[in-house]
């Protein structure tokens, strides 16, 4: 009986943590410089991305951070070269 009950805690352990190999979108994140590069692009020149966690965001003063033409552009501009930032 004890011996199933280590075999069942190993297994659980197993399947948890191989469900958290690492963040699969790590490489597609978009650093500080592509975030200002795609908002030259979009219009909003001397941009300064917000840091979130470890990441950068593109929040645009003046409009939601969810929704905004030109947060909506930057955002779009990064997704077409496979790039992400927080929204």
């Amino acid at each position: 009986m004890k011996t199933s009950a280590v075999v069942v805690a190993v297994l659980a352990n197993l399947i948890l943590t191989a469900c958290f190999v690492g963040d699969e979108n790590a490489g597609k994140r978009a650093s500080r410089r592509e975030i200002v590069d795609a908002a030259a692009r979009c219009g909003v020149p001397n941009f300064r991305p917000t840091k979130a966690g470890d990441a950068w965001a593109a929040y645009v003063e003046g409009e939601r951070p969810d929704h905004g033409p030109k947060g909506d552009c930057i955002y779009a501009n990064l997704k077409s070269q496979g790039k992400m930032a927080t929204r």
